[in-house]
């Protein structure tokens, strides 16, 4: 029963070590979530360009602190850009996106085509 012990000291102390360990996030979310959060809660509370302009501060402060900007920051920013008709800045903003994250190509593929084909039945 004594061994026992002995064999349970590493274990017991790499768990407390590997708990003790710093979780520092790779990513700025900013004021992305509180946007998303009321755009559903609260439709209308930040009007687009509100939005763009904070999405915008968020991405230099995240360069600036020389984290990632977070998953859908850029997507977001080009669906904003696409409601204000700035069609160039929404490409540039939804290929950004599948830039940084390539999983997203579907997703990014798809949002550019709604965006044309809207575009297309307002014409």
């Amino acid at each position: 029963m004594n061994m026992n012990k002995w064999y349970m000291l590493p274990l017991l102390s790499i768990f407390l070590v590997s708990g003790c360990a710093i979780n520092e996030e790779i990513y700025y979310w900013g004021e992305y979530e509180q946007l998303i959060h009321d755009a559903y809660i609260n439709p209308g509370s930040a009007d687009p360009a509100t939005q763009i302009e904070k999405l915008n501060a968020d991405i230099q402060k995240t360069e600036a602190m020389g984290k990632r900007v977070a998953p859908g920051i850029y997507a977001h920013l080009g669906f904003l850009y696409a409601i204000e008709g700035k069609d160039s800045q929404s490409k540039s903003a939804f290929k950004q996106e599948q830039a940084l994250y390539p999983e997203s190509t579907a997703f990014i593929e798809g949002m550019l085509n709604r965006a044309m084909q809207h575009k297309e039945n307002q014409l």
